[in-house]
């Protein structure tokens, strides 16, 4: 779990202009295809990735916490 965003991207092939991608490289949602065909990799156009939008850290820590605590 992570991270997702709304970007917003024009089309290095065509121009078209999307307001509302999504993108959410933790769950899988790393590409972008335009109406052209053009496939864009979102990890590298973003230089984000799963790694960095991953909230697992935390996630992982409050879960140590509470079973601390239930013990």
């Amino acid at each position: 779990m992570g991270d997702r965003y709304f970007l917003e991207i024009t089309c290095p092939k065509c121009g078209l202009r999307d307001a509302d991608a999504y993108f959410a490289p933790t769950c899988g949602f790393v590409d972008w295809k335009c109406r052209c065909g053009y496939l864009l990799d979102l990890v590298k156009y973003t230089g984000i990735t799963p790694e960095m939008a991953s909230n697992k850290p935390e996630i992982q820590a409050e879960i140590n916490r509470v079973l601390k605590e239930a013990s």
